[in-house]
């Protein structure tokens, strides 16, 4: 028994002394005679000095004193992981983690008991929260995170103001909300004792590490899923990667794939053309040929077993019903494959993969300075695209100089507008005005005043053509427009080549001028004869939106195929910051930039100088036979559509929503809306209304509510606990009522990823976290000795306890024995 002695007498110190040192010289004096042996003298008198001492020690009352845990006054948590990592295994039959551990936490095991004694001990389970618990039995694993540090950390609020005498703590250490930087765990105030088993275990593992969407304007294949595969203990093994859609099933594509060592990944890639815009759920999975003989055999006897029970359906309803708990699960289902698998866990084999594909419709104004076969091939090129619409404004005849004729049979107005007839009269040009036509308008009043001269009606568009337009077809608060739509718009801006496209003197001094990604062409450039043979740069060839071929040598076969060009534009050096896309080489091998592309402000403006692009839409069955083995390819109209989805694929919207989420799972998303009024500035008093809809599961609305530092913007929160696809369409009203747009979005919530990121048990993390805090690490081997051994280590409350030595029966009979023994021998020996 550990303590201290104490006196409970100190008062008797001398007069005991004094006693016992008188009867210690008598009892020496009387033994000195010699009558008997030396041997025998001496021992005798060593048993009634004994006596003598052990009275005299009595008479000071010694007391041991020490401290112990004041029983039931010290928390003790225990902290047990509910989270789905819980549930490895090592092999088929082998015992999950879980298991072990509900084993070990059981009510009865005498290790608890003995804590239960001293301690007030508390059951807890934490997964993505701290759930206090009557009986850690009630673990069931199925937590989707293991916020291990929000729940020591909320157990350290709730006992702010408590005893507490530790935490034991049963979890892999796999944590999903380790927080950023260095982690001071003393902060905690209490010591952890994670309990561990005394060595890991080897296991096997095929899982998904990573996926990613990459979104391009290539029409063939605009959409790029990447999976990162990686695989533990299956070294050389083969294992199968396969890309479904999550709401129909539909198979994308299905790869195969050979594992390397560990840690070393393999990455799948998928290209597809999704058939639907906007915000879309795909399955992606990896699995062994094992796995997928292990599934058809399941749904064979699925089949199998629903036939027969059509014909057996009364006979066995009672032993179906006692069985449904049990095989609750569809056939090749995750849960039935873990039963037949070497795999440590199936959670991490399959990924929800979300693919938000830009959804129009976008609209683009195209100005022409003159009816042309550009305009004819690019209209019939986007009628084939529902998500772009095309508004044209034709100059069909110039303005003319006005004169006044004394013949009043002479009309002022121009004559193409002869016969419309006197109700049409506001509406013909006159003489001194350029004839324009409107194609492709929504409404009547739809830029019935030639090019938008107001923010509210140009910055309606997403983006705008120019095509063989002077620089005096604009005014210069036009010009100025222009450019505003470019750079604080956001929108895109395409200049297209022809007689009267970058050649006005004025041209490099004009907004235009400031717009186009190439200077001017100087007096004294020397100019480039044809034909122009068109060539992709490598910048060009790395482009999506400029290339139409999957490879490389497919793509310059298309471009020799091309036929040669007869109109090119003069222009100057590109811009610094420019991208030269594609060159245009003429005779003697020179070249000249023929298309380039640039970053404006928020948007983007783009040149094409060469002026008869109509030449290889009249030749395209021709050029497209030689290098492609579809000679009804229409290159020229993929050409467009992917020109024109670069062009305004990036405009903002008036209404735009995004997702922020984090790594952590128990933390929720942020949902941020942005809305702008008709001239894109921040609009503020909106009711910003989010419907959330799962894949799974009835749709949700909460309001957003105005976020403080930034004007336009608004923010709700929104905690996805089960993982899968989830989709927010956002809907904005001004503050008069009236309707602003609706934007898309869409997320994945797949706490897998992070929960099973890691399937070793995180040893060095725990270590970290026990003597950081004071605790250390327990084997589960040891535990009982631990438990023992609590009681007596440094808690919060504790009490003295006194355990009086003089007052034991065995004091005074040991005095009395000595005696005895000592007269014995006297008489034994006949000494007097």
């Amino acid at each position: 028994m550990d303590g201290e002695i104490v006196w409970g007498a100190p008062q008797w110190i001398l007069p005991s002394s004094l006693i016992a040192g008188f009867l210690a010289v008598v009892v020496l004096w009387g033994y000195t005679r010699p009558y008997a042996g030396a041997r025998v003298r001496i021992f005798a008198a060593m048993l009634k000095l004994a006596a003598i001492l052990l009275l005299a020690f009595c008479l000071l009352e010694p007391m041991r004193s020490g401290t112990r845990p004041r029983p039931q006054a010290n928390i003790l948590p225990i902290l047990v992981d509910n989270s789905r990592s819980m549930k490895l295994k090592t092999g088929v039959g082998d015992d999950s983690r879980q298991t072990q551990v509900a084993r070990m936490v059981d009510e009865d095991a005498e290790w608890r008991r003995r804590l239960a004694q001293a301690f007030d001990v508390r059951s807890y389970l934490f997964d993505s929260r701290l759930e206090s618990v009557e009986e850690l039995s009630l673990c069931q694993a199925d937590g989707f995170a293991s916020s291990l540090a929000g729940s020591l950390q909320a157990l350290r609020d709730r006992f702010a103001s408590r005893p507490v005498a530790g935490v034991l703590l049963f979890s892999d250490g796999n944590l999903t909300d380790l927080p950023a930087g260095e982690v001071d765990w003393a902060d905690l105030g209490f010591p952890v004792y994670p309990v561990l088993p005394a060595s890991d275990d080897n296991y096997q593992d095929l899982r998904i590490t990573d996926v990613s969407v990459r979104q391009t304007d290539f029409e063939s294949a605009p959409t790029t899923v990447m999976v990162s595969v990686d695989a533990v203990g299956m070294d050389g093994e083969a294992a199968f990667v396969r890309l479904t859609d999550a709401t129909t099933g539909e198979l994308i594509e299905e790869q195969e794939v050979k594992l390397g060592e560990r840690d070393e990944q393999q990455e799948v890639r998928f290209r597809f053309r999704p058939e639907e815009t906007g915000v879309t759920f795909y399955l992606a999975s990896v699995f062994t040929q094992a796995d997928r003989e292990w599934g058809e055999s399941l749904r064979v006897n699925s089949q199998t077993d629903d036939s027969e029970g059509d014909a057996a359906a009364e006979s066995v309803q009672t032993e179906s019903t006692q069985t449904a708990t049990v095989d609750d699960k569809q056939p090749g289902s995750v849960g039935e494959r873990e039963a037949g698998s070497l795999e440590a866990t199936l959670m991490n084999n399959q990924r929800i993969v979300t693919v938000d594909r830009a959804t129009g419709p976008y609209r683009i104004l195209y100005v022409a300075g003159r009816p042309n076969w550009e305009f004819k091939f690019l209209r019939r090129a986007l009628q084939e695209d529902a998500e772009v619409q095309l508004v044209a404004l034709l100059r069909i005849a110039n303005k003319e100089a006005k004169f006044s004729f004394r013949d009043k049979s002479v009309n002022s107005t121009n004559p193409l507008f002869a016969g419309l007839g006197d109700d049409e009269e506001e509406a013909a040009q006159q003489y001194d005005e350029p004839v324009i036509i409107r194609l492709g308008v929504k409404e009547s009043e739809e830029l019935s005043d030639g090019f938008p001269e107001t923010a509210e009606e140009l910055f309606a568009y997403h983006g705008v053509i120019l095509d063989d337009v002077e620089n005096n077809f604009f005014t210069q608060d036009q010009m100025l427009l222009l450019r505003r739509f470019i750079a604080a718009r956001g929108g895109g801006l395409l200049m297209l080549g022809g007689s009267e496209s970058f050649a006005s003197g004025k041209f490099a001094e004009s907004p235009l001028g400031e717009l186009s990604p190439v200077y001017a062409a100087r007096s004294g450039n020397q100019k480039l004869n044809g034909p122009y043979k068109i060539e992709l740069t490598r910048e060009g060839l790395l482009q999506p939106w400029v290339r139409l071929r999957d490879t490389e040598s497919a793509e310059k076969d298309r471009i020799r195929s091309m036929p040669p060009f007869l109109t090119l534009n003069q222009v100057g050096e590109i811009k610094p910051g420019a991208s030269q896309l594609a060159t245009a080489s003429g005779a003697g091998n020179a070249t000249a930039p023929a298309l380039i592309a640039q970053r404006f402000g928020k948007g983007r403006t783009a040149a094409l100088t060469v002026g008869d692009m109509w030449r290889w839409s009249m030749r395209r069955k021709d050029g497209s036979s030689q290098g492609d083995r579809q000679g009804d390819r229409d290159d020229p109209a993929q050409a467009w559509r992917q020109l024109s989805h670069w062009l305004v694929n990036d405009v903002p919207r008036r209404v735009e929503v995004r997702v922020e989420k984090t790594d952590d799972p128990s933390k929720p998303v942020t949902l941020v809306v942005n809305a702008r009024d008709e001239e894109y500035l921040p609009l503020d008093n909106a009711s910003v209304e989010l419907v959330i809809s799962p894949m799974e599961g009835e749709p949700l609305v909460l309001k957003a509510e105005m976020d403080d530092n930034e004007a336009g913007k608004y923010v709700a929160s929104y905690w996805s606990r089960e993982p899968g696809g989830y989709s927010v369409t956002a809907n904005v009203k001004a503050a008069d009522g009236s309707e602003i747009g609706r934007a898309k979005a869409g997320w994945t919530s797949d706490a897998g990823a992070t929960e099973f990121r890691e399937l070793q048990i995180n040893r060095k993390l725990l270590q970290e976290i026990a003597e950081q805090t004071g605790g250390e690490m327990i084997s589960e081997n040891k535990l009982e000795g631990f438990a023992a051994d609590l009681p007596d280590r440094d808690v919060p409350v504790t009490e003295t306890w006194i355990y009086p030595i003089w007052h034991r029966p065995w004091v005074m009979f040991l005095a009395m024995l000595c005696l005895c023994c000592e007269w014995g021998l006297r008489r034994w020996k006949g000494l007097a």
